[in-house]
């Protein structure tokens, strides 16, 4: 009797362990463009061309107009994303989901203004380091819900997207003299809502 009590205790045990199942434990680690720092750029007394400057950093990933003269910007992102999930179900048919995500971003974007001679006249640098979002839930029946959503911060990098703007449909076509990456109208940073600024003509 008692080999069969202690196989039952363990089929129990076994039983229960099943009925916690991890449902899924992700890490994202996203890397874009080259690390920047305001060093790049400063030869006491000299005006850089912008020759030197490509030399020096590479092709921008944004440029726009501006009076006489044109600016240029550089971008470094950094994105970790964690999630995990615990869910309550038999053989992990979800019954009840518990689950929490977190997401943080470094970012560093290098502006460096040109006159109509192209020489540098002015450059700007910033950098910052904080959380991107985050949350947690807890579900009945289906896990449905992303707490986090990094995904309009860690698409291409403008550049690349430049020759295939000239065939996008008429409305966004029409609205390139004042895209945030190339254009007119000045440039904006990544992750700014669609909904504004430039991206509202469209």
């Amino acid at each position: 009797m008692k080999p069969q009590r202690a196989e039952r205790t363990a089929l129990a045990i076994l039983s229960l362990a099943l009925l916690l199942v991890l449902s899924g434990c992700t890490q994202w680690r996203y890397e874009l463009g080259t690390e920047l720092s305001p060093e790049m750029l400063q030869d006491a007394g000299v005006t850089l061309s912008l020759t030197e400057v490509l030399a020096r950093l590479g092709p921008p990933q944004r440029l726009s107009k501006l009076g006489d003269g044109y600016v240029l910007a550089w971008e470094f992102w950094q994105i970790r994303e964690d999630t995990i999930g615990l869910s309550l179900g038999a053989l992990g048919a979800d019954v009840l989901s518990v689950d929490w995500g977190n997401a943080h971003m470094h970012g560093e974007f290098l502006l460096v203004t040109f006159d109509g001679e192209h020489r540098v006249t002015s450059s700007s640098f910033a950098r910052w380091s904080s959380d991107a979002g985050g949350g947690q839930a807890i579900q009945p029946m289906l896990g449905l819900v992303s707490l986090v959503d990094v995904e309009d911060m860690v698409e291409h990098m403008p550049q690349h997207r430049w020759g295939a703007a000239m065939l996008e449909p008429l409305p966004e076509a029409i609205n390139n003299n004042s895209r945030p990456d190339m254009g007119a109208s000045g440039i904006q940073r990544r992750g700014t809502p669609t909904g504004t600024g430039q991206q509202s003509l469209e």
